[in-house]
């Protein structure tokens, strides 16, 4: 994520930045990301660029988040319409997610931000994107409503339904990058699975 320094600066001095990290992502992948390219495209010196972000992987990180928080936010406002049912949530949040890697930027640079061996580290590793490290991920979990899910008796019974979906979300991504699978094959083959794990969590008449 970027530094204080980066937030110190004008808003069209950060989205200079932005825009040539987003040019070079583009333009090659993670293993290939040249620091060098981008602190020529918004003409600032290698040494000004560690001011504002510690390591490509922050970068990586910080717009990756551009779409985590949207996810976030879609699936929260989902909680909230229906009364905290985890799976209405999931299936809405993963169609919001789909949209974005369908259609949001271009596809060179959705591939190279996210199908890389760095990310999944983080994810399985180093739980860059756990409840704990993000405060609005950690407030959407108390909406859910653990009286509709069979099997839910403390928090660590939610974490593993949430390990199981996330496993599952991040397999149909990764196809839906990979391949040329559309929206709708890439939705279908998800309700298949989350609908099996329904009929095992969710209460009869929830």
């Amino acid at each position: 994520m970027p530094t204080e320094n980066f937030y110190r600066l004008s808003e069209i001095k950060q989205q200079s930045i932005i825009n040539a990290v987003k040019m070079e992502i583009t333009r090659a992948p993670y293993e290939e990301f040249s620091i060098y390219n981008v602190v020529q495209h918004c003409d600032i010196s290698r040494g000004s660029f560690y001011q504002y972000f510690y390591s490509k992987d922050d970068v990586f990180i910080y717009l990756m988040s551009e779409y985590n928080n949207t996810i976030i936010d879609c699936v929260r406002n989902s909680l909230k319409t229906h009364d905290g049912d985890f799976f209405i949530a999931l299936e809405e949040g993963f169609r919001c997610g789909v949209r974005m890697f369908c259609y949001k930027d271009n596809t060179d640079y959705r591939q190279h931000l996210f199908c890389h061996v760095k990310f999944y580290e983080k994810i399985w590793k180093d739980d860059e994107f756990s409840a704990e490290k993000h405060p609005a991920l950690h407030e959407t979990l108390f909406l859910i409503n653990r009286q509709k899910l069979n099997f839910i008796h403390n928090e660590e019974d939610l974490r593993i339904l949430i390990q199981i979906c996330m496993a599952t979300v991040t397999r149909e991504c990764v196809r839906l990058l990979m391949t040329k699978t559309d929206e709708e094959t890439i939705c279908e083959s998800f309700m298949c699975k989350l609908n099996l794990l329904k009929h095992a969590y969710l209460k009869a008449n929830t």
